[in-house]
């Protein structure tokens, strides 16, 4: 009889020993695995769990259920640019500490900091609506996704992503300018923010491989029989 079909074997002294997970069920969890990574933008369940704590350090100006929404949504929309979404957390970090409702003293709104000028030429290219008051960089997953095409649009121009972050800092013809002059570009902001991402980058492969850890050693726990 193969491995894969043996039962529960209950022993002498009343420990039950559990057998291999059928195959079908290994199949169907694998599925809703799969499913779960589809709709958080492909990122695994202990990957969007631990950037989620990362979040909730910061106070963003809202309801903390919207934390697991950011998350996922900050997945979805790296995803299609091809962009690690702990990149933009990173960026997000940077910028404004998560925090929706900043404004820089040059006028940059909301958790990516978008100039309303840039905000607003962004939104016609994505086709979003907007208003001269420029309250639409105040909803997050507008600026988020305004934000992330920004950072695609710069590193597809410039071809490096630390002088495309320094770009988004400094404003693409100023760096532009610098290249032409074949200035030095100043690189503590670029600096700042790939620290971030590379220590977020770890902390979650750390959380992953801990709660996985733990995973496999509660399922390797034998179970006690009833009877």
């Amino acid at each position: 009889m193969s491995v894969c079909l043996v039962l529960l074997m209950t022993l002498s002294n009343g420990l039950a020993v559990p057998g291999p997970v059928p195959k079908a069920a290994l199949l169907k969890a694998e599925a809703k695995k799969r499913q779960l990574e589809h709709r958080d933008g492909g990122i695994h369940p202990y990957r969007k769990e631990h950037m989620t704590q990362i979040l909730a350090r910061y106070h963003t100006g809202l309801h903390p259920t919207e934390d697991e929404k950011l998350v996922a949504f900050i997945s979805e929309e790296s995803k299609k640019y091809g962009f690690e979404p702990e990149l933009i957390l990173a960026l997000i970090s940077t910028e404004s500490s998560f925090y929706n409702w900043a404004v820089s003293n040059k006028g940059a709104l909301g958790m990516m900091q978008i100039i309303p000028e840039t905000g607003k030429a962004l939104a016609k290219v994505n086709q979003i609506a907007w208003n001269e008051q420029n309250q639409r960089l105040f909803d997050p997953y507008v600026n988020i996704r305004l934000g992330i095409h920004y950072l695609h649009v710069l590193n597809k121009r410039f071809g490096d992503i630390r002088i495309a972050l320094a770009a988004y800092n400094f404003g693409p013809t100023k760096v532009q300018r610098w290249l032409r002059r074949g200035r030095r570009i100043p690189t503590r902001y670029a600096n700042k923010v790939m620290r971030f991402y590379s220590s977020y980058l770890a902390s979650n492969k750390k959380h992953i491989q801990m709660r996985e850890a733990a995973s496999k050693t509660i399922s390797e726990i034998p179970f006690h029989s009833d009877t």
